[in-house]
Order: C-alpha cells, then structure tokens, then sequence
C-alpha cells in the first residue's frame, strides 16, 4: 500500500513545487509528500463528484426528453433514489400489515424478470402484465426504471421499440392510437397508472353500470386498443383487482394459438425491507456525506418510530420534510400526522385543480377518514373485522354531508379493497392513528377501551397520555372565586387565569406505583386514587413524572382547581363539581361506604372532569392563608406570606359531610402529612 502511495506522489505535478517549499523552510521531503498526497487525493475525489454530477445532470435530460410525460424533477428523483423493485405473487393487502407478507411470500426483482423474461418470447408466451400495488409503492417509479433500463446501452437484448404512457393524460388513447400496427407489432407499451384513467369516473348521466362493471368494459377496451403490441405492462392500485391471486384475470382478446383468450399475468409489489429502507437513507444523503450524518441520524430515528408507514417508497420519499421541518417529532403520533396529512394533500393535488376546491376536498378527505376509521373500530369490536362494506362507506359520506363523489371515496389511497369488495385502510396503523386521534381529542367518548390487537392505538395513547394519565384542557377566562359562605372563602374576587391542561381524574395507585415503585395507600386497587400521601410526596411523583416524559408536570393553583371544578367557561354554577346534587358526583360520608372508589364512576363536571368533589382531597400549589385577602388575580400560585408548611387542600373526601365537598370549600395539611384521605391531580402547559 506505501508503494502506491509513494508512486501516485510521484505522478502528482505537485510533489517537485511542494518538495522545494518545504526544504526551503526547514520541513522534510516526507512532509512535503504528505501534503502533495492530501491535495491530490482531494483534487481527484473533488473532480471525480463533479464529473459524476455532471453525467447525471446529462443523464437525467437526456432521460426526460425521452419521457414526454414526465417532468425532470421525476426523473431525477426516480433514477437516482431508485430501490430495485421486488414483486411477488400473493398481495400484501391481505395481511393486516404489508410489510409481514415479505416474511412468508418469495419475492422476486421486477425490473431483470421482464428485461430476461417477460419481454423474451422465447422464454415467455405471455402479452399482458398486470403490477399491482397499494398507494405510494413506488409504482411510477419502477415503470421509469423499467423503460430505462430497457433502453440503455447496456441492454443488448433490448431489440424493439418501447413506450411508456400514463393514464394521467388525457390524451393517452390518441396517444396509444398515433402507434399504427407495423409499428405495434414491434413495440413494448408501458402503461402506467390505470386507476387514474377518467374513463373509469361515472358519467354526469348515469350510463347504468356499476364501478366494477364500468372498470371492466374499461379495461377491455383498452386491451382491444393495444392487441397488436409486442408486450403490454400495466400498473395500478390494487383495490381494483382485489382477491383472484390464484386465477388468472381473463381478457376478451383471444391467442393466435389454441390456448384461449389471453390473460393479465399479475404481480404484487412487495414493501420495502428494513434493509432497503437503510439503502434508501445512504443514498439520499450518502455514506461518507459527512456534512449530511446529522440528517441521516434524525432520519433513521423517525424511520424506527414509524416502521409500519415507512416500507412505503412515497412516505418514505417525505423523509425530507420531516427531517428538515422546525417541528419537533416528539412521538410516532407528530409522525404519523404529518406523514397522513402530506398523503392527504397528494390524492388532493391529483384530483382538484382550483385551490378552494382543493383544500375543501382535503378537509373532507381527512374528516371521512377519520369517521371511516372509527366505524371500522366499531365493526371490529363486535366482529373481530376490520373492514366495512363498500356501501357502508359511501353513506357514512353522504349521511356527514361531505362533499365527496364515491369514485373519491373509494378511490382515496389511505383505504383499499379486499377479495370481497369490502373496505378497508391500506395499513392497520393508519386505522389505529385515527382512532387513537379520536381517542386523545374526545376521551370522555372511550371509557374502558381495551387495547388487546391494537398496539398501535396504545402506543399512539400512552406517548400522548403517558401512563395513562388523560389531560383535559382548561380554556383560560376571567371567575369569580370564594364564596360568602365562611372566613375561609371571602372575599369573592376576580381571578383571571391562563389556559393549562388538567388530568382527569385524580392520580391512580396503579400510576402512582409505575413512576415510585411502592403504594403507600390504605384501600388498595389500581384504578382507586393513591392516598396517605404528602405534599412533599407529590413534588417527588410530580418531578419524575416529568422527568420521564419530557413533559412539566405539577400540582395545580389554588385558583386553578376552583376554576376547573366550578366547570371554567362552561360552568354551570353548580354547587358541587358537575352538579347542586352530591350524590351524582361525589363519594362523601353519606355514600362512601368508609373508603375510597374507583375514579370516574360518578358524573364528571362540565369540562368532563371526575372526582373533584368528593373521594380524596386534592393537595394545591399554594401555601395556606386564612382568607383571600390580597390573593394573586392572575390565577398563580400564593406562595408568599402564610403558614409555609402548611398547603392548601381541595374538594372535600369520602369521610367528609357534604357541605365541605362544594367547590368553593377550602382546607389546609401540613406539607409532611400522610393521610388516607388526601391524594392529588396535577396539570401542564403546553
């Protein structure tokens, strides 16, 4: 190895200036070698990427013009990112994760099956090829490839012609028919994108037919229109070819020998592997691209938050408005989101033109995928299924007045169709996203949802929820606070306070023992809330609760918690929580049995917060003072002046009457004290 070092320093026109300059100065000739090698090994590396830029630069023009149909931004794209496609013969959509029929299904490259095979008569009999692939499998980009490859000058089997034309034009019949028969017989025609042909939209005057009907006089037609072509290759989405793996799809054009009428060979495109995902993110941004290892870092970490939407070559093409995005990815939800939003906006960016109809058409599309989801939810929570039928689908539309045809509900690309005609998402994750969407939006809806066979839904709950610890926000607004009832409560004062986030139910043992690994309660049960704890106790909880999850955690303001339970902005004016009658919502001396119940078993308040009269008494911020003169108007905690050892405590407990469980009733305990009637609940701030 010195050997060629030492020759190539001797090849480089450098070595005898460099050798001179640094004698000159005092510096061995092997210094002066050093550097030479340096210079030149970076010249050569510098001009080898410039000679490469420019060859691509050339490639990818040259490639355009010769793809009228496509623009050099996709070209580009789709030759120098491109993963070798790989097909096999039973459809991924019959899993409920695409990505797991890869671990029991052969798989094959597609692009050197046709160039060896599909395209060799000798080898092969068959005219008709049929690739199928769900939204965003890159099916564009393989038919790119494939035209490529096939006209490169490496490929000194490729002796006909080959055209490749996309169903996005309009004009693509006439184009199909500027080719007359002399010239057919000896060309290969690539169709692209068949599900996108607006022949297959139903006319303004009903013709009678159905989709399926209307798809398939389509599909005859066009295999009629190209019969004298030498091979046809066509793509599409795989919701219009559902089920039939194992029988050939049967065509109205018969052989020229005695074997029938010819049939649409169909291949499956496979999802990514985790290993294709990797070569992917290298050639994006390079194995040594020093100056892009940061990129690629944050990349492969939202990759491995989202494993399940990423197999797919179009979410995975998004990489770069994620990576590059000044929003921070906290969780595989702020990912998911935005991954199904950008899919939203591309159906979008097909099938509108105009920019209001095509914002309303993205805020409908999002809005029925959501009510979609949850009556699938509901489907599988009394079957075990997770799929609707189509016409289920089309009228959960029209019943929530969205403005959307049924060729764009059915065709829209975050849902496709089984062997059955049924309706389902392309990705169960995606059904889970939207649920646990709903979930984290409205969860006053979802008491006692159980997560068994909906991981994902889980996962999505607890990084928002972490430990299940359900926050409801607190608008901000101007109150009323104390009550002329006692010394304790006056004087009634304004008290303005900012929004913040309150949990819904008093912290639970079982959440108290997942963060401090004990249970000091007395009346034990995981979903009773945690008592025999102090004030101090509840900074320690509060801090590593935090700590875990990123997130500031802490006890709410005196003001806060009388807000809050008076039902904020909605407030009723309500004696108790939620209600002038305490039995509906409080665990008192009347009804408590002598001990603690399980959170949310009574009604909750206006703002669907449970237990805040009544159960435990709930610890606050603030120190304690015996009336509210001079209290902050700004909703903070009163941490100066009174009884520093002594906290405020709120709601009254199971073993008190009912008048000291109204909302406007204030107490004190010592910060040290463990008693079995006092818990707590906490809020955050964004």
């Amino acid at each position: 190895m010195d050997k060629i070092i030492e020759e190539l320093v001797k090849l480089s026109p450098l070595t005898p200036f460099l050798e001179t300059l640094f004698t000159q100065y005092g510096y061995t000739k092997e210094a002066a070698d050093v550097v030479s090698f340096v210079i030149s090994a970076s010249l050569l590396y510098g001009l080898f990427h410039l000679y490469k830029y420019i060859a691509n630069r050339y490639k990818n023009s040259e490639a355009t013009k010769r793809l009228p149909n496509f623009d050099y931004q996709k070209v580009t794209s789709s030759r120098e990112l491109f993963i070798p496609t790989r097909g096999q013969s039973h459809s991924p959509a019959r899993e409920e994760e695409p990505s797991e029929s890869r671990r029991f299904i052969p798989t094959q490259l597609l692009i050197p099956f046709f160039l060896k095979n599909a395209f060799n008569e000798k080898k092969e009999s068959n005219k008709y090829y049929l690739v199928l692939a769900d939204s965003g499998m890159g099916k564009t980009t393989f038919m790119i490839n494939l035209y490529l490859q096939y006209t490169s000058f490496f490929n000194f089997k490729g002796q006909h012609k080959i055209k490749l034309l996309s169903f996005g034009d309009t004009r693509i019949l006439d184009q199909i028919k500027e080719i007359k028969q002399p010239e057919a017989l000896e060309t290969i025609l690539l169709l692209d994108a068949f599900d996108e042909y607006k022949g297959l939209l139903p006319p303004e005057k009903p013709d009678g037919l159905t989709d399926d009907e209307r798809f398939r006089m389509r599909l005859d037609e066009i295999a009629e229109l190209t019969r004298d072509f030498k091979e046809v290759v066509i793509t599409s989405r795989t919701q219009y070819f559902p089920g039939q793996e194992e029988k050939p799809y049967e065509l109205k054009i018969p052989r020229f020998d005695e074997k029938g009428f010819h049939t649409l060979v169909k291949l499956y495109v496979s999802p990514f592997s985790d290993k294709e995902i990797k070569l992917y993110l290298n050639k994006k941004y390079g194995i040594f691209r020093f100056w892009n290892w940061k990129k690629k870092k944050k990349a492969a970490t939202i990759v491995q938050k989202s494993p399940k939407l990423m197999v797919r070559p179009m979410l995975l093409s998004y990489i770069d408005l994620l990576v590059e995005s000044n929003h921070t990815f906290k969780n595989t939800f702020d990912i998911y989101q935005t991954l199904v939003e950008k899919w939203i906006d591309r159906e979008a960016q097909k099938r509108k033109y105009e920019h209001t109809s095509r914002e309303k058409f993205k805020k409908d599309l999002l809005e029925y995928s959501r009510l979609i989801a949850l009556d699938i939810f509901k489907h599988w929570t009394s079957t075990g299924l997770l799929y609707v039928p189509r016409a289920e689908a089309i009228a959960i539309a029209q019943k929530n007045n969205l403005d959307l045809t049924d060729y764009e509900i059915t065709g829209q690309s975050l849902l496709t169709r089984d062997a059955e005609g049924n309706w389902k998402f392309a990705h169960k994750s995606i059904l889970e996203f939207f649920v646990a969407q709903d979930l984290i939006q409205h969860p006053e809806s979802w008491d006692n949802i159980e997560f068994v066979g909906m991981d994902m839904v889980q996962q999505f709950y607890e990084e928002h929820f972490p430990l299940g610890i359900i926050m409801v926000k607190v608008a901000g607004g101007n109150f009323k606070m104390g009550s002329n009832e006692n010394e304790r409560e006056k004087p009634i004062h304004d008290v303005a306070v900012r929004s913040f986030y309150m949990s819904k139910y008093p912290i639970t043992q079982k959440q108290w023992q997942t963060v401090m690994g004990n249970n000091p309660s007395k009346f034990k049960g995981d979903n009773l809330p945690v008592e025999n704890v102090s004030w101090n106790d509840a900074q320690t909880f509060l801090k590593k609760l935090s700590d875990k999850t990123g997130q500031k955690y802490r006890l709410p303001t005196e003001a806060e918690w009388e807000f809050a339970a008076r039902g904020g902005n909605k407030s009723n004016g309500f004696t108790y929580s939620g209600s002038d009658n305490i039995d509906e919502v409080a665990w008192y001396s009347t009804n408590s049995e002598s001990k603690t119940h399980p959170i949310g078993k009574k009604m909750p308040n206006e703002l669907g917060l449970y237990d805040m009269s009544g159960n435990v008494w709930e610890w606050c911020e603030d120190v304690w003072h015996e009336t509210y003169k001079n209290a902050p108007k700004d909703g903070s905690a009163w941490t100066i002046g009174g009884k520093k050892d002594i906290r405020v405590v709120r709601g009254g407990s199971w073993v008190n009457l009912d008048d000291i469980c109204r909302v406007s009733y204030r107490y004190y305990v010592s910060a040290v004290i463990h008693s079995y009637d006092v818990g707590f609940r906490c809020v955050r701030y964004d």
